[in-house]
């Protein structure tokens, strides 16, 4: 089972804008009587495949076959719930008009800042001004459905609020935090070109120590001196962190130890070489309170309402459909009843 949120439903439509009429081609689905066609299909899949592509991921080895076929029939499956929710939204008199596309346009336009910005991007993105036009017809006609539906779910109770907070109270505490700055001397492959020796690293680290001592700035010292060019920059200094936030066991050992304004004396050794810490804020640990995070919890809670309305809605249309999946019909699995098709 899958649940449909408004941003599944912006996507689905956004990829099947560049989906052309197939006529002539294989009937794969209908919808209604509607049919959808290999055509149709075909190039969907294709476009999916596209972007999988772009982040580095092809249907290549023993499996592709399989996975190819497990694409091609959740994307059918997606074409198919497209139908149902543009249908739905002709029956509810939910289309924009054509100003509202207009005035969409003009505000991507504004955004983009001149005509010729505008052009990159329809270029960029593979379409012209009209299949933008359409898009936006049809994305603000299921935002128009999205809003309604929507609609129709209240505000979670002070009691759901307060029972959630109750159950999850361990999200809402944050441990303790330092925040330190650091020198790092480093060693071999971490010196920045320098190969220092783990004997050399020490010398100069403690020579700093020295200077720190004797009143220098830790701040311009680390701008100087330090190999970590993450924080070199500025003045040496790491956000706060808790312990298990993923630095090495002995830097993080030292800075649970140092009280605020202290520094390590002696040169604290890791796999990268030689660091001189400084604790400069100790952060206690904190429980937010239910009035500090009331807000987040219900519009948390609300979304999650709005979610399960969502889906519930293209479950019922789905039951409410006469839906022919021939994918599904042809599948050498066992036959399932589709839980979209009518007897």
């Amino acid at each position: 089972m899958r649940k449909y949120s408004y941003v599944f439903l912006i996507l689905m439509l956004m990829v099947s804008v560049l989906v052309l009429g197939g006529c002539g081609s294989q009937v794969v689905a209908t919808v209604n009587g509607e049919n959808i066609t290999s055509q149709e299909l075909d190039e969907k899949v294709a476009s999916v495949k596209n972007n999988l592509a772009q982040q580095g991921i092809t249907l290549e080895g023993e499996q592709a076959k399989e996975m190819e076929k497990m694409l091609r029939q959740e994307v059918l499956s997606q074409l198919i719930d497209r139908r149902l929710v543009m249908a739905e939204i002709e029956r509810l008199n939910l289309t924009p008009t054509d100003k509202e596309v207009q005035d969409q346009i003009a505000v991507i336009k504004k955004q983009l800042g001149s005509e010729a910005e505008f052009k990159k991007y329809l270029a960029a993105n593979g379409i012209n001004e009209p299949k933008l036009g359409d898009f936006m017809k049809e994305q603000l006609a299921v935002s128009k459905l999205y809003e309604r539906i929507s609609a129709e779910v209240p505000q979670p109770t002070d009691t759901e609020i307060k029972d959630y907070y109750d159950k999850n109270g361990a999200q809402y505490k944050e441990p303790e935090q330092r925040q330190v700055s650091h020198i790092l001397i480093g060693v071999g492959d971490y010196s920045n070109g320098k190969n220092r020796t783990d004997m050399d690293a020490k010398v100069q680290a403690l020579q700093i120590v020295d200077k720190v001592a004797a009143g220098a700035d830790f701040g311009k010292l680390a701008k100087q001196y330090s190999d970590d060019l993450g924080s070199r920059d500025s003045g040496g200094q790491y956000p706060p962190f808790s312990k298990g936030s993923g630095f090495a066991a002995e830097f993080e050992n030292a800075a649970f130890t140092l009280k605020n304004g202290e520094y390590t004396v002696e040169p604290v050794k890791t796999t990268f070489g030689y660091h001189i810490i400084r604790l400069d804020k100790i952060i206690p640990a904190k429980t937010h309170t239910l009035a500090e995070v009331r807000n987040q919890i219900s519009a948390s809670l609300r979304d999650e309402k709005i979610n399960q309305k969502v889906f519930d809605y293209m479950q019922g249309l789905r039951d409410k459909a006469e839906v022919v999946n021939k994918l599904s019909e042809e599948s050498s699995e066992p036959a399932e009843k589709n839980p979209s098709t009518k007897e």
